[in-house]
């Protein structure tokens, strides 16, 4: 027996949080401890991000599925997520296949469970682009970018399962590629192909690690005491009571909380009226 329950389904963020504090992993998905910290020092104005960050998501995928883009920028009061918009609309789809899928999600089975990846935009073509619209302040370093659990899981479960969006045909490793597409920074963009050895090293690194999560004997607390300064479990942990500074924070936002996390009901956001 375990430690996961059967029917549990494993997605970057919860891999990253294992990777990244082996802890948090267990406080969050096998304890659901919940604990009403703060993750940086101003949470008005992270709450403000991150809900900024949701309303350009919403409007990627309402535009996505055919809502003029026009209307869309008649309904928009705040400033700073028209001029994301607006560079969407410039720079967001250069290269991208015809054939897309916005807030695409996938799911495969990997080894006794199942993995998920919830794409921004899938778009299906010769190549197959992997389109993740972000919103931070901060472009991490390349190398940071690329080891990355959402590089590896996206790329990896796009290869494994999005044959039935390719007429069935298989998709090689060879036509993937994610792109992280920067919305502060004039749609700047980070790019990863990928490869069949990349594939197989993923395939391998992320069974074994599903692995190692579900026999796991202990969850210590991560060696790097920085990742503490962001995390709501720092007091818990005896790790510090102050959250980090806002502008310190050098991750994505999404690394850090995962939207599905945060309390804001996408729903709940203002719909185009007609």
């Amino acid at each position: 027996m375990g430690n996961l329950p059967d029917d549990f389904m494993f997605s970057q963020s919860s891999l990253q949080d294992f990777v990244d504090c082996p802890r948090r992993f267990e406080l969050k998905y096998l304890l659901k401890q919940r604990f009403p910290a703060p993750e940086v020092d101003d949470m008005l104005e992270f709450e403000r991000r991150m809900e900024q960050g949701s309303r350009f998501h919403l409007l990627i995928h309402q535009h996505q599925i055919g809502i003029p883009a026009e209307l869309l920028l008649s309904r928009i009061r705040d400033d700073e997520v028209k001029v994301w918009f607006e560079t969407y609309l410039k720079n967001g789809l250069d290269g991208v296949p015809e054939n897309r899928h916005p807030e695409k999600t996938l799911t495969i089975p990997l080894g006794d469970y199942g993995l998920l990846a919830k794409i921004d935009l899938l778009a299906v073509g010769d190549s197959i682009k992997i389109i993740d619209w972000k919103t931070s302040r901060h472009i991490p370093k390349p190398a940071s970018l690329e080891k990355r659990l959402q590089t590896r899981v996206y790329r990896y479960v796009v290869a494994k399962g999005a044959a039935y969006l390719n007429g069935g045909k298989s998709i090689a490793p060879e036509q993937i590629e994610i792109v992280y597409w920067y919305a502060a920074h004039d749609g700047e963009t980070r790019r990863f192909p990928y490869s069949q050895a990349q594939f197989e090293a993923d395939e391998a690194y992320l069974r074994q690690l599903i692995d190692d999560i579900d026999k796991s004997q202990t969850f210590p607390l991560t060696d790097d005491e920085r990742r503490c300064k962001f995390c709501i479990y720092r007091s818990l942990c005896d790790r510090g009571r102050i959250a980090g500074k806002i502008d310190e924070l050098e991750l994505d936002y999404d690394d850090i909380i995962d939207l599905d996390d945060f309390q804001i009901d996408i729903d709940q956001i203002a719909e185009i009226e007609f």
